[in-house]
């Protein structure tokens, strides 16, 4: 798979249909599959936090979700084909799921979030197999977890959406890996579920094309401001790190 290197994480340079065939395939080879989808601000919490990029780049398909992620690679001279956003490839391989009878655990959202997900999803795709679901709320950690992760297990699930929020839910799939035996592909899909449930809805699709989806989030929710605010800090980091680049590359051709 081509990949597109921003800092020290090799984006898959790929589209969204390739995406999802990719994942089909991976299902069907049965082999373990971990997908996240880093938009600027994951990519900034890797560069702070050892342990989030570990998780991170530790998976299997990493997709380049968020405009900022796009603009990233374009400035450091590694363009990506495309978006690949975690709530649209996690609805087109809920499409062939149906289509191929790969069975579904959803996992997170508030109480109430991941059933109503699951009925709606069960009405758009009447032939969609969902084998289990569940809110967010239980420890990450020890018994709890455990006994999450053995439901999950026993319900002989294909595929598992994971929507506990980032980094906490790559975090969580990373430390559990090795004990989700009957998974095939595990997604980690941030707030997909409370847009698949509907108690959120996603961005106008003007919002979209201007690339201000961030915008649009932190008019609905004025609490992301502390976050949104990672996004500036991570595009002065490019620009300094892309100097930086510039600088020692000039440096290297003086010397030879």
């Amino acid at each position: 798979m081509d990949k597109s290197k921003i800092f020290d994480i090799s984006i898959d340079n790929i589209t969204k249909e390739e995406a999802v065939n990719m994942a089909v395939s991976r299902i069907e080879a049965d082999i373990f599959t971990i997908v996240v989808t880093p938009n600027a601000e994951i990519i900034k919490k890797c560069i702070d936090d050892e342990n989030v990029k570990k998780a991170i780049t530790s998976a299997h398909m990493i997709l380049p979700d968020g405009d900022g992620t796009l603009w990233a690679a374009k400035e450091l001279g590694v363009p990506l084909k495309e978006k690949v956003a975690g709530v649209e490839f996690g609805k087109n391989l809920i499409k062939e799921a149906a289509k191929k009878g790969f069975k579904l655990f959803l996992l997170g959202g508030k109480p109430g979030v991941a059933e109503k997900a699951a009925e709606n999803l069960k009405k758009e795709y009447p032939n969609l197999s969902i084998c289990g679901f569940s809110d967010g709320y239980f420890g990450k950690s020890g018994i709890e977890s455990d006994k999450m992760i053995k439901k999950i297990n026993d319900s002989k699930a294909d595929i598992l959406y994971v929507c506990l929020g980032a980094p906490a839910q790559e975090i969580w799939v990373h430390e559990n890996r090795e004990k989700l035996s009957s998974v095939k592909l595990v997604a980690c899909l941030g707030g997909s579920l409370d847009i698949y449930a509907g108690t959120v809805k996603r961005a106008p699709a003007l919002f979209v094309k201007l690339k201000l989806e961030w915008f649009w989030r932190l008019l609905k929710q004025p609490t992301r401001i502390g976050r949104m605010m990672n996004i500036p800090k991570f595009m002065i980091y490019v620009k300094k790190y892309k100097k930086q680049m510039k600088k020692e590359s000039r440096g290297i051709a003086n010397e030879s």
